[in-house]
């Protein structure tokens, strides 16, 4: 029988979303961590939820869950990995949002419950989409509590991922211009960094 939620968040959201959980199943227990080796040993009867968590959770503690792990990640399907906000504006991406899925041994490859989607606003730099994404997880997370409470698993959507894998090494690119970019590849990346783009690391 389902009777903990493992809350993986940042210090910030972690009581909010406690909050949220509970009140959507007030006899369950949330053991909220911000870091996966803060996690109890036994998670048989344990379901884990991460939200906008940087962390991979490793395939054994998978495995070992009782009734599954699910991620709210920052991106649409179209943006599996790390900071997609960067790589939608670089793309021109139209419209963005956020994505509840299923966790797999694999990042952002776990199957697809649920997204939020949203216009990119005109004119819209790095920091507001990072925002905008963030407060659409925030919309997910609140309609989905009460299912993640339940034993049942929650429901399914026909979607998929994207072929394109976010990465820390392909932002460090984007975020410098190449020695003999054109104009239009320089605007490109101005859009996502502003000014000249620059060489910082995540």
């Amino acid at each position: 029988m389902l009777d903990t939620i493992l809350l993986l968040a940042g210090e910030t959201e972690r009581p909010v979303l406690a909050g949220w959980l509970r009140r959507a199943e007030p006899g369950i227990r949330v053991v909220a961590a911000g870091a996966v080796a803060d996690l109890p040993a036994d998670v048989s009867s344990a379901r884990l939820v991460a939200f906008v968590f940087p962390e991979i959770v490793p395939g054994g503690v998978l495995r070992r869950l009782g009734y599954g792990a699910y991620n709210f990640h920052p991106g649409p399907p179209e943006y599996p990995g790390w900071a997609p906000a960067a790589f939608a504006l670089y793309d021109g991406a139209a419209t963005f949002g956020a994505t509840l899925h299923e966790m797999a041994a694999r990042a952002d490859a776990g199957t697809i419950c649920d997204v939020e989607s949203f216009a990119v606003p005109a004119g819209c730099d790095l920091r507001r989409l990072e925002e905008l994404a963030y407060a659409a997880s925030l919309h997910l997370f609140e309609r989905w509590a009460e299912a993640l409470v339940s034993p049942l698993r929650p429901p399914r959507l026909p979607l998929r991922w994207g072929a394109r894998q976010c990465t820390r090494k392909g932002f460090a690119e984007l975020a410098g211009i190449p020695e003999g970019a054109s104009e239009e590849e320089r605007r490109r990346r101005a859009r996502v960094f502003g000014g000249e783009g620059d060489n910082r690391r995540p």
